[in-house]
């Protein structure tokens, strides 16, 4: 995901693709005139209000989460994330490489999160938990046996 910097590169790029110029987009969203240069070239504010982002969007005809750096939902792919299950599959492994003195190649961390959650996505926080050791144990005999 872009950070705040790249963010306002794109809305500015977007504004100038659309013929349009910021006093105009600042006032089209409800702000002062200089409202959208003052969050271009300054960074202030650091994020476009929720309300002043929907309208952005509308008036750019985009998708809203192109205009921020956070996340929107948590959906990915039209499916709801279980974020509690996800922490704990973060934890897990963060836990289990720190004990070991052992480190993943962020491709690899993000292989393995992606591999656990599908495991476990649908379980009680409690079988997820009890596959998420599982799965660590597994990985760790691989580990030792290459």
């Amino acid at each position: 995901m872009a950070g705040t910097e790249e963010v306002r590169a794109k809305i500015a790029k977007l504004i100038v693709d659309k013929g349009l110029n910021l006093a105009r987009v600042s006032l089209a969203v409800g702000k002062n005139i200089a409202y959208m240069q003052q969050f271009i070239k300054n960074g202030s504010p650091r994020r476009l209000g929720e309300v002043e982002r929907r309208k952005l969007a509308l008036i750019l005809n985009v998708d809203e989460q192109e205009l921020t750096d956070l996340p929107l939902s948590n959906k990915v792919g039209g499916n709801t994330i279980n974020s509690e299950i996800l922490a704990l599959i973060l934890e897990k492994i963060e836990t289990w490489l720190i004990n070991r003195n052992a480190t993943l190649s962020p491709k690899d961390k993000a292989d393995l999160v992606k591999l656990m959650y599908n495991k476990v996505c649908d379980e009680t926080l409690t079988v997820a938990e009890d596959k998420v050791n599982d799965f660590i144990e597994i990985y760790d005999e691989l580990r030792k046996a290459n």
